[in-house]
């Protein structure tokens, strides 16, 4: 009952269409595989890994998801986006899509890339990214098969899914804990349908 009163309470506390999936508890989610998330101060921070923290209560179609990250210094981890329900957290890997945060790897694998499926607009995210320590903001609009990938208010990626085996269209949302050296931190995670 009070899981309950507390879901009613963070849907409410939102405009409509807009659902608080993270602002201190983690009712609704779910760890795959090693390593985990510490929860302080309405603040979740990646340990070991590779692991996957997805939100397991629903899977979502044609939203919005916004939230911050920051990195505490050349650290690795992604937001992942389309991937079915399952404890394993390659599933996300092979059958979903990542939203990388690593602003030292390659084009491909950079911050604001669709892990090895498409670079970042480099010149784009150069000018957004704050520098480790300060936070970030990702906002991922999801289409049908599109997403579009903005870094503090300016878009660097444009994406549309053309693979058949995997899918935008519907799925559930997920961050990574990458490793027991990638140390990167998540706060206000939202989504509007």
């Amino acid at each position: 009952m009070r899981l309950l009163a507390a879901m009613i309470l963070l849907v409410t506390a939102c405009s409509p269409g807009q659902a608080q999936l993270y602002d201190g508890s983690t009712a609704g989610w779910s760890q795959a595989g090693p390593g985990g998330f510490a929860n302080r101060d309405k603040v979740l921070t990646s340990s070991g890994g590779m692991g996957l923290l997805w939100y397991s209560a629903r899977e979502f179609r044609s939203y919005t998801l916004t939230l911050d990250w920051r990195m505490a210094g050349d650290d690795n981890s992604g937001v992942f986006i389309g991937f079915p329900a399952s404890s394993d957290p390659m599933s996300a890997v092979d059958n979903g899509y990542e939203v990388q945060i690593d602003a030292s790897d390659v084009p491909d694998r950079t911050t604001g890339a669709i892990y090895g499926f498409q670079s970042a607009d480099i010149a784009a995210r150069d000018a957004a990214l704050r520098p480790p320590g300060e936070w970030n903001t990702f906002e991922l609009t999801v289409s049908g098969e599109r997403v579009r990938v903005l870094l503090n208010g300016v878009q660097v990626n444009d994406f549309t899914n053309t693979d058949p085996a995997r899918s935008l269209a519907s799925g559930h949302i997920g961050i990574q804990n990458h490793g027991d050296s990638d140390v990167v931190s998540f706060r206000d995670i939202r989504l509007t349908e």
